[in-house]
């Protein structure tokens, strides 16, 4: 059972802590998506595996939810260590915008490294597969359908942020 910090809408905490699956109007938990950026300009995207509740069988960033107690950079890095493996640096890891959907505040976060694929440890029951994509591949996921849907929210201001390309 995950238990998570509730916050208002000006993401004041509220001193309340629930499941993560409880959603009460006017309460917000807080989530973090974190892309990896290689040296080519690619993006380590993941394709999630058939037994998630949202959006299963489609191609997304790392992330999840902010656990009680826990800051969204430490989500972050939480995250990329169960999803795939591996460990960032605090150094390597860049905040780049937050958004507010109907139940949470959504942290963005940018890791630039060049990570081996092959090495990766992907966790199972989160993870089928996981590729290095470009902008456009992203964008013709997005178009296609396979890409999960959060992400068309941001993902062009997102590319601006990182002043892409390069």
């Amino acid at each position: 059972m995950e238990m998570v910090d509730k916050l208002n809408n000006k993401r004041e905490p509220l001193n309340k802590i629930t499941e993560r699956s409880v959603k009460t109007d006017g309460e917000y938990r807080q989530s973090v998506h974190v892309w990896i950026l290689n040296s080519k300009g690619e993006f380590l995207i993941q394709k999630r595996t058939p037994n998630k509740k949202f959006f299963p069988n489609m191609w997304s960033q790392t992330g999840g939810g902010v656990d009680e107690g826990e800051t969204t950079l430490q989500a972050a890095l939480r995250e990329c260590k169960e999803e795939l493996g591996i460990d960032i640096n605090k150094k390597n890891i860049e905040f780049m915008l937050s958004f507010k959907r109907k139940y949470d505040f959504v942290d963005v976060w940018l890791v630039r490294h060049d990570y081996n694929i092959s090495e990766l440890v992907l966790q199972e029951d989160e993870v089928a597969d996981v590729k290095w994509a470009t902008i456009d591949e992203i964008r013709n996921l997005m178009k296609s359908g396979e890409l999960a849907k959060s992400i068309d929210i941001y993902f062009d201001v997102f590319i601006t942020l990182i002043n892409y390309p390069f």
